[in-house]
């Protein structure tokens, strides 16, 4: 709202420092919505010292103007409420994302809208970040993939050498996308002799991911096949060597040297 960066680590320190000060004083922490800041942003504040200018400023109401304070007409005080409420929401921007994002995220949008006007912020957030991590692990299982490949090959000048076949993998190989990635190996043709797994395009990888891919390299090592590992990321990699699977594989740096290789292997 300012166009400033903030720090979150010590606006969490602040607030952590609040809920176990205020106990002690006799108050209790009720939120920690951003209605004064939003506030403060809208009527022109420019740094967090309005912050510090507006919490004195409730503490000297609370001291000195409680008796006068409490014949302000409740009607008055929620009024003010709902024009600050209203100052807070954006409509505009809050429109605008409707007509522009993606439908799983208005959808995450208008949830957490509604559960903070029917119940509490808190929920919203809660429910918010479940469904958000759903749909990021849907779309990161979209977005993954693999081919396998068997002579010619469109990044490449040459022809695969016979006997030898290209499995690329693309995408995190994760829970939600290890067994799509790693299903085209069960289709490897009889007389495939080396098989190339390309993994450079493989950023990360959990254990289901290193559960899938094991179980698919001992298939291969069963039927009498050698596999050449090329293109391996720092995270695999790791993972790789501490599961103890690329004892049995040929690792290469590059895919035109691990198809050299492989083409020396298949002969």
């Amino acid at each position: 709202m300012s166009g400033t960066r903030t720090d979150p680590d010590a606006e969490l320190f602040a607030q952590g420092v609040g809920n176990v000060v205020a106990p002690c004083l006799g108050g209790f922490a009720a939120t920690g919505a951003i209605a004064r800041t939003a506030t403060n942003v809208r009527a022109g504040a420019h740094s967090p010292i309005s912050a510090v200018v507006h919490s004195l400023f409730v503490l000297l109401a609370v001291l000195a103007l409680a008796p006068l304070l409490a014949f302000l007409p409740m009607a008055s005080l929620a009024a003010l409420l709902l024009v600050v409420a209203w100052n807070m929401s954006d409509a505009r921007h809050l429109l605008r994302v409707v007509r522009i994002a993606p439908k799983s995220d208005v959808f995450v949008l208008l949830t957490c809208f509604t559960l903070t006007v029917l119940f509490d912020m808190v929920i919203a957030v809660t429910v918010g970040v479940v469904l958000a991590s759903f749909l990021f692990m849907r779309r990161m299982a979209e977005i993954s993939g693999a081919r396998l490949t068997e002579g010619e090959h469109p990044a490449l000048r040459s022809p695969l050498p016979a006997g030898v076949l290209l499995y690329e993998i693309r995408g995190p190989l994760f829970f939600g996308a290890a067994e799509k990635a790693m299903g085209g190996l069960a289709n490897v043709a009889a007389n495939c002799r080396v098989v190339i797994l390309d993994v450079s395009a493989v950023p990360a990888m959990d254990a289901t991911g290193l559960v899938n891919l094991e179980s698919a390299l001992a298939r291969l090592t069963a039927g009498g096949v050698q596999v050449v590992v090329t293109g391996l990321q720092e995270q695999p990699e790791r993972l790789l060597k501490q599961a103890g699977l690329l004892e049995g594989c040929i690792q290469e740096a590059t895919l035109p040297a691990a198809i050299a290789h492989a083409g020396r292997l298949a002969r």
